[in-house]
């Protein structure tokens, strides 16, 4: 089933978002770097906050995956009507939702931050820098619907350029504000939200380009069928993301009660875990737009092909990722300034995330494949078993009654990915997600 056209397409349409991806996390880690000059406790409520305010932005991430879904099968199906319909009702609901974060983090910011038990020290630093970025929910909302649009198109290269040029100023705002005009931890949440404000602009003016090309009017407003067919296909993911995200809150909360240089050692490990898994993220993504355009065709042989070499692919990139990483944990551990007790507890834990992150990559890529033709629920049973079932309590018997620390964590979440994966696995291979959702619709 291998296929070179299959792999060529699939590499050409996610080589923008891997670009676009990886160049977002080098600079993320370069920005990591910078705040971890300012010191371990600096590090971790950067790491916390961040954790937070992800963990809220999630639920409507979802909800653009959805649009990326419906999209791209009325793309494929050439109804540009319905195009209109739903894009214009995502973002109506982006207004919406926007507004409520908004007055809701900007009202119980420190509250929420004392929920992920980061103690009082680190608290003020993780408040005064989350107080700062809350007004970017609105763009990174308005910013997840057009790269969530650019995607459903096959026209990822707009989403790239956007993220190049927000990602450099954030770089060259951090080193000016933080070192330059020693604003400290300030500088960065400045940094971050004028770095935001400018993807979305960039953004929108490419979304603005790409409408007037395709002859769709960009409105907002809200459709009620449109809405209906976007809560049926969103609402599980949106959940789904909410468990996920609230699930790795709550393992931030673990760490950051085992203490503050684990919280730091996580911080530099998950810099290895996105290096690595960074680019399969990408070609994940991606595989919703390709599939999805064949699935409104309903080429459903074509469909099954391409996620059959979008899994080959991603498996040969994580290999030879991984060998990269462990060849070069010492240079990366250097960039920070930590403790040296810290640092060899942290090479540890390295030898778990190479088995770790083959288990990732099935649990990103097959919700990716089911999600194409519209398979949400099942991977939100799936998910909501593997870390409230799984993970979280055997994280809490490894890390605590066992006295096993974050090297246990890393276990219990080595043992609930390699469980969810087993079960992603069986569900892909019963061939129910390939929908199309457009004919469903109409019926």
């Amino acid at each position: 089933m291998l296929k070179k056209m299959y792999i060529k397409e699939i590499l050409l349409i996610s080589f923008p978002l891997i670009i676009q991806n990886t160049f977002r996390m080098f600079l993320g880690t370069t920005d990591k770097i910078f705040v971890g000059q300012l010191g371990e406790k600096s590090l971790a409520a950067v790491g916390g906050a961040n954790q937070l305010f992800s963990l809220f932005i999630i639920v409507f991430f979802s909800f653009s995956s959805g649009l990326t879904i419906l999209a791209s099968q009325y793309k494929g199906s050439k109804n540009n009507k319905k195009l209109e319909e739903i894009i214009s009702t995502s973002f109506f609901i982006s207004l919406i939702f926007g507004v409520f974060l908004l007055i809701t983090l900007e009202t119980y910011s420190k509250s929420f931050l004392s929920w992920i038990k980061i103690k009082e020290d680190t608290l003020t630093l993780a408040n005064n820098y989350f107080k700062i970025i809350i007004p970017s929910v609105f763009v990174l909302l308005f910013s997840s619907n057009c790269a969530s649009i650019f995607n459903a198109f096959k026209k990822n290269k707009f989403s790239m350029i956007a993220t190049i040029v927000s990602m450099i100023t954030n770089i060259f705002l951090d080193y000016l504000l933080i070192f330059v005009f020693n604003f400290g931890i300030k500088g960065a949440a400045y940094a971050t939200l004028i770095s935001r404000i400018l993807e979305f602009l960039i953004l929108f003016i490419f979304l603005i380009y790409i409408m007037k090309v395709e002859k769709i009017k960009l409105k907002i407003y809200v459709n009620m069928s449109s809405l209906k067919n976007l809560v049926n296909i969103s609402l599980p993911m949106s959940i789904d993301g909410a468990v996920w995200q609230f699930a790795t809150t709550v393992n931030t909360a673990i760490i950051f009660k085992i203490g503050v240089s684990e919280a730091a050692i996580f911080e530099v490990i998950k810099i290895f875990q996105t290096i690595v898994l960074t680019p399969i993220s990408a070609i994940a993504g991606a595989s919703i737009g390709i599939i999805g355009n064949e699935l409104g065709k309903n080429k459903k042989e074509n469909a099954k092909s391409i996620s059959i070499n979008t899994i080959f692919i991603s498996f040969i990139i994580v290999t030879i990722l991984i060998s990269n990483v462990m060849i070069f944990k010492n240079q990366i551990f250097s960039l920070f300034n930590l403790k040296q007790t810290t640092i060899q507890e942290g090479k540890k834990i390295l030898n778990i995330i190479i088995f770790l992150v083959y288990a990732q990559t099935l649990n990103i890529i097959f919700p990716f494949i089911l999600r194409s033709g519209g398979d949400t629920w099942s991977i939100l049973g799936i998910t909501i078993f593997g870390f409230w079932i799984i993970q979280i309590p055997i994280s809490l018997l490894f890390a605590f009654t066992l006295h096993l620390g974050i090297t246990g964590l890393m276990y219990a979440m080595l043992l609930a990915e390699i469980f969810k994966g087993t079960l992603f696995l069986l569900r892909y291979l019963k061939w129910k997600w390939m929908k199309n959702i457009t004919i469903e619709v109409k019926k």
